[in-house]
This record gives structure tokens, C-alpha cells and sequence, in this order.
């Protein structure tokens, strides 16, 4: 992965935490890694554990954050989402997936940031 696109990786995921707490997230970790892949940040929201996927942009093109979760992502952080929950001891919890978008000027300073929840697909 290209530095430049690392270091927009690492501000979306700043904002997003940020966006995150202002909603009355707690949050957990972030970039919990396993041999699988990695979750960008794991929150609770009220009782329910949130895996939350970050996707930064700049500009407007390519569609919605959202829109850039495939099948084979969602599968990924299901069952990296599953690993945690049973290495936690947490196998009963009520779980989502959420995807934060942040949107970067050209300048690397955030624009916007959007927050949708229980992504399925």
C-alpha cells in the first residue's frame, strides 16, 4: 500500500473514531488485527458490539464509502468479528457492522463524515 494512501487511512480513521464518540460510541479497539485481516474500529453502541469498517476518500468518484463493501469484506470482518467474540468470551452478544465514511480534500485535511449502520451487503 502506497505511503500517501497509509497516512489518509490513518486520518479517516482518527475522524471516524472521533464521529463515533460524538454519537455516544464507546470504543473498544482500533485495528485489531488477526491473520485474517484487520477491523478498523470495534465500539459499543448502548449493548450492542460494533465492528466498524473505515473507508476514506478524496474526491467523489468510485460511489459511496458504503458502496465499497464487497461480499468478501463483509465476510472477512464477520468472521474476524466471530474470532473476537469468542476470544473475549462475548459469544452471546448482539453485534453489527457499520461502515464510516470520511471524505479528505486534496490536502489531506477532512471534509466530510458519514456513518451507516448495520451494513449487510
Amino acid at each position: 500500500m502506497k505511503k500517501s494512501n497509509i497516512q489518509k487511512g490513518v486520518i479517516g480513521e482518527k475522524a471516524a473514531v472521533e464521529l463515533l464518540k460524538k454519537k455516544g460510541f464507546k470504543i473498544i479497539e482500533t485495528n485489531y488485527r488477526t491473520r485474517f485481516g484487520e477491523i478498523d474500529i470495534i465500539g459499543r453502541d448502548g449493548e450492542v458490539i460494533v465492528f466498524v469498517e473505515v473507508k476514506t476518500k478524496t474526491g467523489d468518484q468510485f460511489g459511496e464509502p458504503w458502496e465499497m463493501m464487497n461480499k468478501r469484506k463483509l465476510g472477512q470482518i464477520k468472521r474476524i468479528g466471530k474470532m473476537y467474540l469468542v476470544k473475549k468470551e462475548m459469544g452471546d452478544a448482539v453485534c453489527r457492522i457499520d461502515v464510516v465514511g470520511v471524505w479528505l480534500d486534496y490536502q489531506g485535511e477532512v471534509q466530510k463524515t458519514e456513518h451507516w449502520d448495520n451494513v449487510t451487503s
